[in-house]
């Protein structure tokens, strides 16, 4: 059997070790499961474009948070987000290249958000029914280290610091004036690292990312409460593509993707794998580069705008998927998506709630999993049509490319039968199978007819040629892919 490999789109085709294409699946150690479909879950669409998406733990429950172009919202109990913006609202920049988006935090019971163009604002959980200024301070970026609220790229009196690190005081969010009394202070870091794209906060320590390196803030109270030390001259090519789970943080180089495990160990987990191919594919601005972390199939997905999009600017139809758990790549494609995150869902209670993602037989998850519980995180996004949703839905149509062999050693050969190895229960399921073949590696593909697999599993071909490499896709509700058998017979030098 042709075992489905790793993804290594970056390496040669002939006797690559892994897959040359694995599309809209989730990589596993051996093989590939399903990828679900996004499903939309909000009857009502945000007022303009999302530009931002946050779920808030606390005493009351777990509730989303989301902000567009001129506005803050809440989720209610039914799944709409409602407006919860201040008076006059909110105004994000829309120019391409320099847009704003909404960053967030938890403090207390208070939600943070700041979008660079307005004060840092917060939110009271339990108390306030509208966002408020919590401060006159402009930032892009905002997290929680140890005890303070942490923000990056500030503007103060009308002046941006693109390099600056501004904190409140020690367990006080509302107090942003430097004072060896309160603990709050900021840091400029040299101008030769470039801007300030991101901020990862822990209970121990902050890791800032920027465009030409990466810095760890750690605390040591009065007088210069935190220290900064560079510990890598990598630096973040997109801002929203840092994701974290765990101990380890996840995003995108001018180079590649990178894993940086314990804030201190730097990996990379794209080089010759996939990064040539993305940067190849990557069509728009790296402001249009999203990431969230699904904790359910243990992945990290990115979205961005590559080759073949048709949707309307700034929404993105392609993904890119890595398990972390064990080192393996995949891509989505066909989605038409604003912008993902992580986030949590309302509960679906009955069967006629479940007929919103879509046929029952097709869904991914028994009837009775935690899956559809109301406040259960994954991996969340908004629509085209800028109406939040979950990739909760049916199995998306799959495609992987086996690695190019031949099918006799040091001969040319006709494929005559294969066999796809697809676990999956029968009832709406199509594998297709096509060849494609070359008679030297100087010549381009020719791809061939897809022939359905029959009822027995078999596929019969006629692929004549030197190299060969099979398409399988499959359509309809599956579990796992894993790969092809191939019987195949010599031929002659023509």
């Amino acid at each position: 059997m042709i075992k489905f490999g790793d993804l290594q789109s970056d390496l040669p085709t002939y006797q690559n070790t892994g897959a040359l294409k694995a599309d809209n699946v989730i990589p596993l150690k051996e093989g590939y499961k399903s990828f679900p479909g996004f499903v939309e879950l909000s009857d009502t669409a945000l007022n303009s474009v999302p530009v931002g998406l946050f779920t808030s733990i606390g005493a009351t429950g777990i509730t989303n948070y989301a902000g567009d172009e001129t506005k803050l919202y809440q989720m209610d109990n039914n799944g709409d987000f409602q407006d919860v913006s201040k008076s006059g609202g909110y105004s994000n920049s829309t120019t391409e290249g320099s847009r704003d988006f909404w960053s967030f935090t938890k403090f207390g019971d208070n939600v943070i958000g700041t979008n660079f163009a307005d004060n840092i604002q917060k939110f009271e959980e339990g108390t306030d029914t509208a966002f408020s200024d919590l401060v006159s301070l402009k930032a892009k970026y905002l997290t929680v280290v140890r005890d303070f609220v942490v923000a990056g790229y500030t503007e103060e009196s009308s002046t941006e610091y693109p390099q600056r690190v501004k904190w409140s005081g020690l367990n006080d969010s509302s107090t942003w004036t430097p004072s060896q009394a309160t603990q709050s202070g900021y840091q400029d870091i040299p101008g030769e690292h470039g801007r300030l794209m991101g901020i990862v906060g822990s209970e121990s320590f902050g890791i800032i990312f920027f465009e030409k390196a990466i810095f760890r803030m750690e605390y040591i109270g009065t007088p210069l409460i935190f220290t900064f030390n560079k510990i890598g001259n990598v630096g973040c090519f997109a801002p929203r593509s840092i994701s974290t789970f765990g101990n380890t943080i996840y995003f995108l180089s001018q180079d590649g993707f990178y894993a940086l495990e314990g804030g201190q160990d730097l990996i990379p987990i794209g080089s010759a794998k996939i990064n040539i191919t993305f940067f190849n594919d990557f069509v728009a601005k790296p402001e249009s580069i999203f990431s969230a972390i699904d904790p359910n199939n243990s992945i990290v997905v990115w979205s961005y705008r590559g080759s073949g999009s048709t949707g309307s600017a700034g929404v993105n139809n392609k993904l890119l998927i890595y398990n972390y758990s064990v080192g393996r790549w995949a891509t989505g494609s066909g989605l038409d998506l604003y912008f993902i995150n992580t986030a949590s869902q309302e509960a679906f209670n009955t069967l006629e709630s479940l007929d919103t993602l879509g046929n029952l037989d097709g869904l991914p998850r028994s009837l009775d999993s935690f899956f559809y519980d109301e406040g259960v995180v994954g991996l969340a996004g908004f629509s085209a049509d800028k109406k939040f949703g979950k990739f909760l839905g049916s199995s998306l149509s799959a495609t992987v490319d086996t690695t190019e062999f031949e099918g006799v050693e040091n001969k040319r050969s006709t494929l005559i039968n294969a066999r796809p190895i697809v676990d999956a229960n029968g009832e709406n399921t199509t594998v297709t199978i096509t060849p494609i073949t070359r008679s030297s590696q100087m010549n381009s593909v020719t791809e061939g007819t897809a022939v359905t697999v029959r009822d027995s599993g078999d596929c019969p071909l006629r692929a004549t040629s030197r190299y060969h490499r099979l398409r399988v896709n499959v359509t309809g509700n599956f579990s796992t892919l894993s790969g092809v058998d191939v019987e195949a017979r010599p031929e002659g030098k023509r």
